[in-house]
């Protein structure tokens, strides 16, 4: 599924138009690549300065519990059900599983929490619970990824994932010299962002009539198999010049794999999200590029949305899923603070 890309629109639309608009532009500045907003926001909001009489109880149901991303994701979520005075609730699996997820998310429909945020671990998979939710008027929205079928939901919030891939196809590219051969270490099919991020990859990389695609691998989210087929890839393609790890992950395993087969400097990688591991192996140059999320502003956007809704004010939920912009990390800006600011938390 390919998510329309809406621009930012301009004027005096209020605070939150303006905080997630400043917020934007101050990331484009600090990125060494220039990225795309979409919909940040639409409307004004005063939900950070009124209280509802209601002490509400949101959940928030992460891809899996123990991964930095998430954990970043809940951070955020936290400040600001602390600011609204809601009672934010946090519960997962410790792995990407949707056989571990659907019976949390079953579990909390029957502790009937007033809002569910929820990163679905299959678009399709988890549609039914979901949808269980929405009908016992529960509103849903979902951070990270999404579902096939966004038509029940109440708000979505994501990043530019198509633009995260093409960013990871020009650094690999120039790096290469537009030649050589690449391939992709996915997660698994069926998840939304890492699809829309090798989509957005493949397609850039039809732009340069020198280089291919020769593989792409699943490594079910484990940074051990991603380690390997980086290894294996290396011995098979004589040629290979690049490699594109769609998740931290699979990023930081590509990163082992190329050092292990003494390829730095040869064998290029760029990689998603900034978990410290990751951003250890950039700073050597192991990886070349990290396109770095905003988790922290997707959990406090998720906890604003799900207020509105139970306040009466959803009419300042973007109708269309909001894309926030990603931040490139290099070898040669990790340091900066401008951008380090943005690597990952261990701990909520």
């Amino acid at each position: 599924m390919k998510i329309g890309r809406k621009k930012l629109p301009l004027g005096n639309k209020g605070w939150r138009y303006r905080t997630a608009a400043a917020g934007a532009a101050a990331m484009l500045a600090a990125t060494a690549l220039t990225t795309g907003a979409t919909g940040a926001g639409t409307a004004a909001s005063s939900a950070t300065t009124r209280h509802a009489a209601k002490k509400y109880n949101i959940v928030l149901i992460p891809g899996l519990t123990t991964d930095p991303f998430y954990i970043t994701m809940g951070v955020g979520a936290k400040a600001e059900a602390a600011k609204l005075g809601v009672n934010l609730i946090w519960k997962g699996a410790t792995t990407w599983s949707v056989t571990l997820q659907t019976p949390i998310v079953n579990a909390t429909l029957a502790s009937h929490p007033d809002a569910l945020l929820i990163a679905p671990t299959d678009a399709k998979a988890l549609f039914n619970p979901i949808d269980a939710f929405v009908k016992s008027s529960i509103p849903v929205i979902t951070v990270d990824t999404t579902l096939a079928n966004q038509s029940i939901l109440t708000g979505a919030i994501s990043s530019d994932n198509i633009q995260g891939g093409e960013a990871a196809a020009k650094a690999i590219a120039a790096a290469a010299h537009y030649r050589g051969a690449v391939a992709v270490i996915n997660v698994v099919k069926g998840v939304t962002t890492t699809d829309l991020r090798q989509q957005g990859f493949l397609q850039q990389m039809k732009k340069y009539p020198h280089m291919t695609v020769v593989a792409t691998e699943y490594d079910n989210d484990n940074q051990t198999t991603a380690e390997s087929q980086a290894r294996a890839l290396i011995l098979a393609h004589k040629n290979l010049v690049g490699i594109f790890g769609t998740n931290l992950y699979s990023a930081a395993g590509a990163g082992k794999g190329v050092q292990a087969a003494g390829m730095k400097g040869r064998v290029f990688v760029a990689g998603y999200d900034a978990e410290p591991s990751e951003v250890k192996l950039l700073k050597q140059g192991v990886i070349s590029i990290l396109v770095v999320q905003n988790p922290a502003m997707e959990g406090k956007l998720g906890v604003q949305y799900a207020y509105d809704a139970l306040t009466g004010h959803k009419n300042l939920i973007p109708k269309k899923e909001v894309l926030l912009p990603n931040i490139i990390a290099t070898t040669q800006n990790a340091n900066n603070p401008k951008i380090s600011k943005y690597f990952y938390k261990t701990k909520l």
